[in-house]
């Protein structure tokens, strides 16, 4: 409703019988609007035609006349509602006001009245406390992503403490008050996070920063200006770039934007006469490494470190995706149905390139070591030589060189994609021929060699892991399937005591459901069995989780299994844990002693 008119302008044309007329007339228009009795001004619509001279009982007339109960019958509808479905839920309710505030809602009005003021109104600010009508600011931010006014009910969301909500909204980013404030708490959030809780932290850092060109320029702009400004103390912000870089070529539907970005934030041009840029990305959009693009990158860099140069973009040549392409094509006829490339002085260049590239840091101070240098590049071309999908004698003879390869980083990587494909070639046919009882398969102890000497690659060791556990082989029957899961589970727990916890748990939890509970019974034991109290919270509450979903299988255990159950449910201050130690079976009792009886 309109405000009430002014009467205090003396202007002589209009006369005070025909002001009192015009103020009588505008406060019954009012009062005839559907349920006008509800409305907040209507108190000073009221006094304003007293004070005109009008008739009290034609106020009370026009009110009742207008009066639907619009409000009233919501209620009652709301009440009913909750009432047939015996919950306290409104969304039923709740959803069709917000998709009806959000077809109707006047950007641009609401513009021109927070412009006046640069203040939200009054019904934003009772809105943000409720989640519900959070969400419908929401809406109406991805639907007009422009507006000022919904721009600060974004910023005055975040400075409520909701930040966490606004990361998946395209419209955050368009809003710098709002998207600097988002990236500060992201950032936040990353720092302190370890290897296993990383790509859950960075996925919020991504879902800010990767929905719009403008978003990922400005993210990596800040990032490039502050690993400068901390030199050597930023070394973690290098990660981030890379992580954001990543998502951007794998997922956007430009994946040329963020190589050509990151070209432009480190003063290069792409196209022109720059033959290292230009190489660089031509392998990544090509995703392929061109025996011409390698060629140019490596008189750039060997030249350099023979003339004691700087060099340019060496981390660009370190990137992960530039990286395993050169693993691939060196390194591919190890686990690959492909053919070894034996042009040597092509596959000279491949490996110079990949050991300098390994060995490079950012710091264009310090030059890669000669010796280290050559020293690396023997070890990959003995690496190359590896037998493919060796029988058990033949990869017996090979472990003890094999070890040494895997505390050099690149080379465990190589050692890693061979291992997987030795266990998963044909099938698991390499379970099938040597898997024993009573012997660990040699692959699953180098895996396990590899995760403990490069904690980085601990995820692709899991993934390896996980790939032999849900393997169905062939020749198998069921107890020899489950002898072979308890026996990958027995590595799986080593990689959890490698503070590699929570991606493990997460995972034996979403396949809970399809999982003999015996299997699953013997994964609580087995973490279990390694550590000792107290229990932080972050591991004790999926633990719960698990032996919740495993109690039948946790009742057919030994007793000494049981034992280790029993001690970590009694450690728990949850009543969760002491339901479930209600269910497991109870501890027998001692015998008495001869002195006793």
């Amino acid at each position: 409703m309109s405000k009430p008119m002014d009467t205090s302008d003396s202007t002589p044309i209009v006369s005070d019988a025909d002001r009192n007329r015009m103020a009588q007339e505008e406060s019954m228009s009012e009062f005839s609007k559907l349920d006008a009795i509800m409305e907040p001004t209507t108190a000073a619509f009221v006094d304003q035609y007293l004070e005109a001279g009008g008739v009290p009982l034609n106020v009370m007339n026009l009110l009742v006349q207008s009066y639907e109960g619009l409000a009233a019958m919501a209620n009652t509808v709301d009440r009913d509602i909750r009432n047939a479905y015996s919950s306290t839920n409104q969304a039923a309710l709740l959803e069709p006001i917000s998709r009806k505030i959000v077809e109707s809602f006047d950007a641009v009005k609401a513009d021109e009245e927070f412009n006046k003021t640069q203040q939200l109104p009054s019904y934003i600010v009772d809105m943000i406390p409720h989640q519900v009508w959070r969400r419908t600011i929401y809406r109406l931010s991805e639907r007009n992503p422009k507006s000022e006014m919904l721009g600060a009910a974004l910023q005055k969301v975040a400075d409520e403490g909701f930040q966490a909500e606004l990361t998946s909204l395209n419209s955050a980013s368009l809003h710098t008050h709002v998207f600097y404030s988002l990236l500060v708490e992201c950032l936040e959030n990353v720092a302190p996070a370890t290897d296993e809780t990383l790509n859950e932290r960075i996925s919020e850092l991504i879902g800010t920063v990767c929905r719009s060109e403008q978003a990922y320029f400005m993210a990596q702009y800040i990032l490039v200006h502050a690993r400068q400004k901390l030199g050597p103390q930023a070394i973690g912000l290098r990660r981030i770039e890379e992580e954001l870089e990543r998502h951007m070529l794998d997922k956007y539907d430009r994946p040329q934007l963020a190589v050509h970005m990151r070209l432009l934030l480190d003063g290069r041009a792409v196209g022109g006469d720059d033959t290292v840029a230009n190489a660089l990305v031509s392998i990544i959009q090509n995703s392929y490494a061109a025996p011409g693009d390698v060629t140019a990158l490596y008189d750039h860099y060997h030249g350099a470190l023979a003339a004691s140069q700087p060099v340019h973009l060496a981390y660009m040549l370190r990137s992960e995706r530039i990286m395993m392409l050169l693993v691939e094509q060196m390194f591919g006829h190890l686990w690959k149905s492909t053919v070894e490339d034996t042009r040597t002085v092509l596959v000279d260049k491949y490996i110079w390139l990949l050991a300098y590239a390994t060995l490079s840091v950012d710091d264009q101070s310090e030059t890669v070591d000669q010796t280290q240098l050559n020293q690396l590049i023997s070890q990959m071309k003995d690496v190359r030589q590896l037998p493919v999908r060796p029988i058990q004698t033949t990869l017996n003879q090979v472990i003890r060189k094999v070890i040494e390869w895997v505390h050099v980083p690149i080379l465990a990587r190589v050692v890693l994609l061979w291992v997987r494909d030795i266990i998963s070639y044909d099938n698991f046919t390499y379970y099938d021929t040597y898997f024993l009882i009573s012997e660990v398969p040699v692959p699953l102890l180098l895996l396990e060699e590899i995760a403990f000497c490069q904690p980085l690659l601990k995820p692709l060791v899991f993934d390896a892991y996980r790939e032999s556990f849900e393997s169905k082989v062939p020749g198998f029957a069921a107890d020899k399937q489950i002898r072979l899961q308890k026996a990958v589970i027995n590595r799986i727990a080593v990689l959890v005591q490698l503070d590699y916890a929570l991606p493990v748990l997460h995972y034996f939890d979403s396949q809970a459901e399809s999982m003999d509970q015996s299997v699953l019974a013997y994964f609580i034991f087995r973490t279990l069995a390694q550590f000792e109290p107290p229990y932080p919270e972050e591991f004790y509450q999926p633990m719960l989780q698990l032996i919740e979903r495993a109690v039948g299988g946790i009742k057919t255990m030994k007793e000494k299994e049981l034992v280790v159950v029993r001690a970590f449910l009694g450690c728990i201050d949850d009543a969760r844990a002491e339901g479930l130690s209600e269910l497991l079976p109870k501890e027998p009792a001692q015998p008495l002693s001869a002195n006793v009886r």
